[in-house]
């Protein structure tokens, strides 16, 4: 590695601010990937539904799982891009 990159990885590791918006990204990757999870496993039972009621209020939940994702999605964005 060159000085400049070495440099650069130390002042992340010793920067607080940095190891928190590590720390902040890491833990939004993984809510990302929960959601996504929950996202296809409600769709799944969607389709399985043949009662209109419920299809209706797993439809709701999936597409506010999907909506949430996508915050996270866009909250991540600004965090790496910062």
């Amino acid at each position: 590695m060159k000085l400049r990159k070495l440099l650069e990885k130390t002042r992340s590791l010793l920067d607080p601010k940095e190891r928190k918006n590590k720390a902040q990204k890491k833990n939004l990757k993984q809510v990302i990937k929960k959601l996504r999870k929950h996202e296809k496993s409600l769709l799944k039972r969607l389709e399985s539904e043949s009662a209109k009621p419920k299809a209706a209020k797993i439809k709701e939940q999936a597409a506010l799982a999907h909506a949430q994702r996508k915050k996270g999605l866009k909250v991540l964005k600004e965090l790496k891009k910062s």
